[in-house]
């Protein structure tokens, strides 16, 4: 039999195990509860990652600005709130190139340098300092552009691959010809920019009423070229500010030429009747025309003066009006002009 004291004291050693049993359990409890809050948070992360790598692939196909800012937005996002991710280097790289793209090149840079400094082994330290040059260079800082270069040129592991040998190339041009863009291959497009002062290719097409159009047609008029489709979204934006201005110059020597790059003729057609647009349209089914301007994205836009030369590019809201105007005001001075050159004395 147990005395009393013994009993006691057995009762006082179960009390302690039991709590210490409770103690342990509690501590994988929570150890697992923990583990997956940081899987959940880990599994978050990699979805949006992946949602950030989808909209960068898109942007390859066809460089959009919705799609740019949006994709400065999640990127943003995900470098705050992920700085330890595996990959937050490359969303850094992908944020720093998007901004560039947006001309918002100071931000850009600022982007790259936190992958330089702040991951110095990781693997977009190689595209960091190749386009952290080219932004410099953007912005005529040459000598901050030649800096990264040559740390490319110089780094011990990317030194010798084909980011490092590009930045060679860079820097075997000459300095005032550097405006932040690789050398490009003959036959590669085009950045829309480069057409301004260019004369502006002609073309013989049909247009969708079956009839003649081309450029040369329309010359001693100010003339919008505009690269569109139907489904697309940031194109459809902005044809109520299209429309507007052609209703407002259409009178004062200005048309419209709207070049589709529609999938068949039946949603530009139904389009073009439901939003009344008067102007010109042309269905490039074979990619002829927008072969020729080498537009690899959409909308895109070339505001060409009346003696066939393009002064603008892409063209946007409030800016498309302004420039329309300020170009169309430009032409008929000049044909003002000629006609009192010509006129009897």
């Amino acid at each position: 039999m147990f005395s009393e004291n013994e009993i006691t004291s057995q009762k006082g050693r179960n009390r302690n195990l039991y709590a210490h049993f409770i103690g342990v359990l509690s501590s994988f409890v929570l150890i697992g509860f923990c583990a997956n809050l940081t899987d959940a948070a880990s599994v978050k992360a990699a979805y949006k990652y992946q949602e950030i790598k989808a909209i960068s692939k898109s942007l390859k196909q066809r460089s959009e600005q919705a799609n740019l800012e949006k994709l400065v937005e999640k990127s943003a996002d995900f470098v705050a709130a992920h700085p330890e991710y595996r990959r937050v280097d490359e969303v850094y790289y992908l944020l720093g190139n998007a901004l560039v793209q947006l001309e918002r090149v100071e931000e850009g840079i600022k982007s790259f340098e936190i992958v330089i400094k702040e991951y110095p082994k990781a693997r977009y330290v190689e595209r960091c300092l190749l386009d952290l040059g080219l932004a410099y260079d953007k912005l005529g800082n040459h000598d901050a552009a030649d800096g990264a270069y040559q740390k490319l040129i110089d780094h011990p592991k990317y030194g010798s691959r084909s980011q490092a040998k590009l930045a060679k190339k860079v820097l075997e041009q000459n300095r005032d010809e550097r405006k932040g863009e690789l050398p490009k291959p003959p036959g590669m497009s085009m950045n829309p920019r480069e057409w301004i002062g260019k004369p502006a290719l002609d073309f013989q097409v049909t247009d969708l009423k079956g009839e003649a159009l081309s450029l040369e047609k329309y010359r001693g008029q100010v003339v919008l070229l505009d690269f569109w489709a139907t489904w697309c979204g940031p194109c459809i934006a902005e044809i109520p500010k299209v429309k507007k201005t052609y209703e407002k110059y259409k009178d004062q020597k200005f048309q419209i030429i709207g070049i589709s790059l529609d999938r068949s003729t039946e949603p530009l057609e139904d389009y073009v009747k439901k939003k009344e647009l008067e102007w010109l349209h042309y269905w490039d089914k074979s990619r002829k025309v927008s072969t020729m301007y080498k537009v690899r994205g959409i909308p895109s836009t070339f505001l060409i003066d009346g003696e066939g030369i393009i002064r603008k590019t892409n063209l946007r809201g409030h800016a498309l009006e302004h420039a329309v105007a300020e170009l169309v005001q430009e032409n008929l001075a000049k044909l003002a002009a000629k006609k009192e050159d010509v006129a009897p004395q």
